[in-house]
């Protein structure tokens, strides 16, 4: 026999108020084992409500930079630092620790004030090529210095520099600055700064970063002068005031008139006078002559002349002098 039935039999045997009181409690127990069971649910939601709350406002520790980095720098030590942040702020891939991405090369450009992940980095064993360091629209220009002109090899790849030109010698010595705050991407053939440098590095030649305009005025400076770098402190941006050198060079004087251009032409000049003749009379006329006489006879055709040529620039002038 189903034991439900049995059950339900032997309660139908039973005093209507024996079987009341067993129904309540039933009903009492099974209340019980309901209300129970949903409080362990709500206890147990509770505590994952807890834990999920805690994680989320649980810190944890990642990297940002503290200044730009470009596309295809090795990321220096002092460009990073470590802060706690909630972790709910934390991107999936982002480091923990700035030992991670020091001496790493930034395959894309990192922002001041980002946070630096993974992706930020590029493939340990692969170098960028030094074109990926050139900005859109600007050109490298490479010029040679020596130990005095170059800051005794203090200038550094990521160095912002000045650049002064000198022209002439001793008294007619003149120097002004050609270039304001330019970038240095490469000394030598190092391109990209070593990380907890101290020592200076002397090279022979200097590249920065410029305009294409600049690069004109910094390349007609290389061949009329002599260039000498003053380094800047890395957070000092204020411009000084730039010139071409052209305007550093004494402007030529003004050509001279030729005295020769100014003498009259030839034609222009009176006829010698005639030897033996008075100052302001007629030349004397041959014996015999007179009214009544023979007319003299005409005077011998003049010498042939030299023709001198004078020129003064691009203007001509002929001058007719008799033969010696």
């Amino acid at each position: 026999m189903n034991p439900l039935r049995a059950l339900f039999l032997s309660l139908s045997r039973m005093p209507p108020a024996l079987m009341l009181l067993i129904i309540i409690g039933l009903a009492v127990l099974v209340t019980m084992m309901v209300t129970g069971r949903m409080s362990q649910q709500e206890q147990e939601l509770e505590a994952k409500k807890k834990d999920l709350e805690a994680k989320m406002s649980a810190k944890g520790k990642v990297v940002y930079a503290i200044k730009d980095i470009p596309e295809g720098q090795t990321i220096p030590s002092d460009a990073l630092e470590e802060k706690e942040i909630e972790q709910s702020k934390i991107p999936q891939d982002a480091l923990t620790s700035g030992s991670l991405a020091a001496g790493r090369v930034a395959k894309y450009g990192i922002s001041q004030g980002q946070i630096v992940s993974q992706h930020d980095l590029a493939p340990q064993g692969i170098s960028l090529g030094f074109e990926s360091r050139l900005r859109e629209g600007m050109r490298a220009v490479t010029f040679a210095v020596d130990n005095n002109s170059g800051v005794a090899g203090f200038v550094t790849p990521e160095s912002r520099v000045d650049a002064y030109a000198m022209v002439g010698t001793g008294a007619e010595t003149k120097v002004a600055p050609v270039l304001s705050d330019v970038e240095v991407i490469a000394v030598g053939q190092m391109y990209q700064k070593q990380p907890g440098g101290t020592a200076a590095v002397p090279a022979n030649s200097v590249t920065v970063l410029v305009s294409p305009e600049d690069a004109g005025k910094l390349i007609k400076s290389i061949s009329a002068s002599k260039l000498y770098l003053t380094l800047r402190n890395e957070k000092d941006h204020t411009p000084v005031a730039t010139v071409d050198v052209i305007s550093l060079f004494a402007k030529a004087p003004e050509k001279q008139t030729d005295d020769l251009s100014a003498l009259p032409p030839p034609s222009a000049l009176p006829p010698p006078p005639v030897p033996g003749a008075p100052e302001g009379d007629l030349p004397a006329l041959p014996d015999g002559g007179g009214m009544g006489g023979e007319m003299p006879s005409a005077a011998p055709p003049p010498p042939p002349l030299h023709e001198i040529e004078i020129w003064s620039g691009s203007k001509k002038d002929v001058l007719s002098v008799p033969k010696s």
